[in-house]
C-alpha cells in the first residue's frame, strides 16, 4: 500500500477515471497477509455500575427528531460537499487505489446489482426465526465480527437513496488490527483502515449473496453508504454514540469497520442496548483532552433530536487527512484499547477510568512533526493547515456541481 500512495500522489486525483482496472490485479490470499484474523465477539452480558447506566441506545427527542427530518432530509455528505470529496481524494488516493480496495468496492456494486434478478425460492418456506439464525450463522462462517438488524428508519436514510429495497437493515460489523491501530497516528494505522474496509465490503458482498440465494432482495450499501450507519448500530444493540462521535462498540470501542444491506428478509430486529458507554464517556473525556486540535466538545447538545457531541468538522477534516488518518481519538479510547469489560471492572473497583493519565493509552507520535507527546502535552498545529480545505459544514442542501466521492461507489 505505501507503493500504491506514492504512485497516486504523484499521478494525482485524475488518475482516478483511468486506474480502475487495479480492481482486477490479483492480491495475496487471505492466509498469506492476514496478520489480524477475524474474530466473531462472544455476547456476554456486561455488569454496568448503575450510575453509568443512561438509556438504551441514545438519548432522543423523538418529536424534535421528526421536525428536522421534515424540515431538512438527509444527504450523503460527500454529494454534500463535493470540495471536501475533492480534498480528500487528493491525500488518500494512495490508500483508496489499491487492488484490494478497489475489488471490495467493485464486489460490492456486483452484489447489488445482482438482487434484482433473483426471485423467491425457498425463502417463502422460512420463518423470521429461521431466516435470522441462518444469516447470523453464515455472518460468522463469513469472519464478520457482528452483525445485527434494525428497522430501516427514512429519517437516517439519505435522500439520494430513498427507493432502496426492504424494511430491514443488516449491520455488518469487523474488527481492525489491534497492534496497527494503536500506532495511530500513522500509515500503518490507516493501512489497517483502509485494509479493514476492504476485507468489511467483501464479506458483506457474500453476505448480501447468501440471502439472493434464499430468494431475498439484499442490497450492500457502498463505503461510503446509503445511511447513517452509526444509527443502525446502534438500534441493532451492536454499540452506543461515544463522546467521540464514533460508535463504540463493547469489543473493540471505535476500532471497527461497519457496512449495511438493505433487504426485505423477515429478520428479527434487535434492540438498542445501553452498555454504561455514554455515562462511561462523561467520566473519561480523554479524547476531548487529547484532540490535537480541539474538534470534540465536552458536553452533548440537541442536534437534530439526538443528544450528541457535534463534532468541529472544519477542524476535524483537514487534520484526518493530512496527519496519516489522525485517529487520535480512537487511539486514546480506553474502551478501544482494553474492551468495555476490563474497563468496567476497573470502575466499579476503584471508580476510575483504566488507563487514564498513562502513556500507554494517552500517548502517540504525531506525524507533522515527529514528536512523541504524553498524557499532558498537546501538539501544536498552525492555522495554514486548515486555509487549503474551505467548506461550509452548515450547508443543508448539496451544490449544483459536484458528484460526491464516485470512487467510494
Amino acid at each position: 500500500m505505501v507503493i500504491w500512495n506514492a504512485v497516486f500522489k504523484t499521478l494525482g486525483p485524475r488518475s482516478i477515471r483511468y486506474l480502475k482496472w487495479l480492481s482486477y490485479v490479483p492480491v495475496l490470499p487471505d492466509i498469506l497477509r492476514r496478520r489480524f484474523p477475524p474474530r466473531q465477539w462472544s455476547s456476554k452480558e456486561l455488569k454496568v455500575p448503575g450510575n453509568l447506566l443512561t438509556t438504551p441506545g441514545i438519548q432522543r427527542n423523538a418529536e424534535t427528531e421528526e421536525q428536522a427530518f421534515q424540515r431538512q432530509p438527509l444527504h450523503d455528505f460527500f454529494t454534500l460537499h463535493p470540495e471536501v470529496a475533492e480534498f480528500v481524494t487528493k491525500y488518500e488516493l494512495g490508500y483508496m487505489m489499491t487492488p484490494r480496495l478497489l475489488r471490495s468496492v467493485r464486489r460490492v456494486q456486483g452484489a447489488a446489482d445482482r438482487t434484482r434478478e433473483k426471485s423467491r425460492g425457498e425463502s417463502s418456506t422460512l420463518s423470521s426465526a429461521e431466516v435470522t439464525q441462518r444469516t447470523r450463522a453464515e455472518a460468522a462462517r463469513l469472519g464478520l465480527s457482528a452483525i445485527g438488524f434494525a428497522p430501516r428508519d427514512p429519517k437516517y436514510t439519505f435522500s439520494e437513496h430513498t427507493g432502496t429495497q426492504g424494511e430491514t437493515i443488516i449491520v455488518c460489523i469487523l474488527e481492525q488490527d489491534y497492534d496497527d491501530t494503536q500506532k495511530a497516528p500513522s500509515v500503518t494505522a490507516e493501512q489497517a483502515a483502509y485494509r479493514c474496509c476492504a476485507d468489511t465490503g467483501e464479506r458483506t458482498a457474500k453476505l448480501s449473496s447468501f440471502l439472493q440465494n434464499l430468494g431475498y432482495a439484499a442490497i450492500p450499501h457502498s463505503i461510503v453508504g446509503q445511511g447513517i450507519a452509526i444509527h443502525y448500530a446502534v438500534q441493532a444493540g451492536l454499540g452506543q454514540l461515544g463522546l467521540n462521535g464514533q460508535l463504540l462498540t463493547p469489543a473493540a470501542g471505535s476500532r471497527v469497520r461497519i457496512m449495511l444491506i438493505s433487504t426485505d428478509a423477515l429478520l428479527v430486529h434487535d434492540r438498542p442496548v445501553d452498555f454504561g458507554i455514554s455515562g462511561l464517556c462523561d467520566q473519561c473525556q480523554v479524547c476531548v483532552r487529547r484532540c490535537p486540535v480541539g474538534a470534540i466538545p465536552q458536553s452533548r447538545q440537541l442536534h437534530r433530536g439526538v443528544l450528541k457531541s457535534k463534532i468541529n468538522t472544519k477542524r476535524c477534516l483537514p487534520i484526518v487527512v493530512k496527519a496519516d488518518g489522525c485517529a487520535v481519538c480512537t487511539k486514546v479510547c480506553p474502551v478501544q484499547r482494553f474492551g468495555l469489560t476490563q474497563v468496567l471492572e476497573r470502575y466499579t473497583q476503584t471508580g476510575r477510568i483504566l488507563g487514564k493519565g498513562s502513556d500507554e493509552l494517552e500517548g502517540y507520535d504525531w506525524p507533522l512533526d515527529r514528536r512523541h507527546y504524553g498524557p499532558e502535552s498537546t501538539p501544536r498545529v498552525g492555522g495554514e493547515l486548515f486555509t487549503e480545505l474551505d467548506f461550509d459544514p452548515t450547508r443543508t442542501e448539496p451544490p449544483k456541481k459536484g458528484n460526491g466521492l464516485n470512487i467510494m461507489g
